[in-house]
């Protein structure tokens, strides 16, 4: 059986979504076009349209694919032996540098026109995604952190706000000039902790 008959029983998907992400990780998603992927495939876009109705569906599949290997980069089950605090700092530090060894992935997920929105109804927060939800992985790490400080009230904006903080500095942390860049944005997670901690325990 050819590659191009081996496609057309079912790998064309899986192939067209391999080649996506290659482009995606060393172009940027502005780059994925149907002819390319088609091409890379060896077969003809009209092929491509067979497994996805639009270049739309197309994308959203990939944000899926992109999302599954965000929520492996913030997972850690090594983590779990650390006390919340540590083992939230240690998610920070992991979302921040995603953003740096993957930063056409980090934009794909965050600043493209496809990027999940955060949903906040009657006081729930939820991200629509298919598999791993990235969002919710960091909201159970946040309210362990929360419940360990012994702080019930208002935890969905505690985790809005430390999801903002930490997407923020994330986002402009390639603006960050140092000789030690990846050791001051640690620093600077800490230090957020630090006075988000004290704000809270006040409160």
């Amino acid at each position: 059986m050819s590659e191009k008959q081996k496609f057309h029983h079912g790998d064309l998907k899986n192939a067209a979504l391999r080649e996506g992400l290659k482009i995606i990780e060393t172009s940027g998603y502005q780059q994925v076009k149907i002819k390319t992927i088609a091409q890379a495939c060896g077969v003809s876009s009209p092929s491509i349209y067979r497994h996805f109705k639009s270049k739309k569906d197309l994308m959203n599949a990939l944000l899926v694919k992109v999302s599954e290997l965000f929520y492996d980069y913030l997972d850690c089950q090594d983590d779990q032996a650390k006390s919340p605090r540590e083992e939230l700092i240690a998610m920070g530090i992991r979302f921040i540098r995603f953003s740096q060894d993957q930063q056409h992935y980090f934009e794909f997920l965050f600043n493209s026109e496809f990027a999940y929105k955060v949903n906040y109804d009657h006081e729930q927060l939820s991200v629509k995604m298919v598999n791993h939800n990235s969002f919710s992985l960091f909201e159970k790490t946040v309210k362990r952190y929360l419940l360990a400080m012994q702080v019930k009230d208002n935890m969905e904006m505690h985790v809005i706000n430390l999801w903002s903080y930490i997407s923020g500095l994330a986002k402009v942390s390639d603006l960050i000039e140092s000789s030690n860049k990846e050791q001051q944005l640690e620093d600077y997670v800490r230090d957020m902790m630090a006075i988000y901690t004290s704000g809270i325990s006040k409160a």
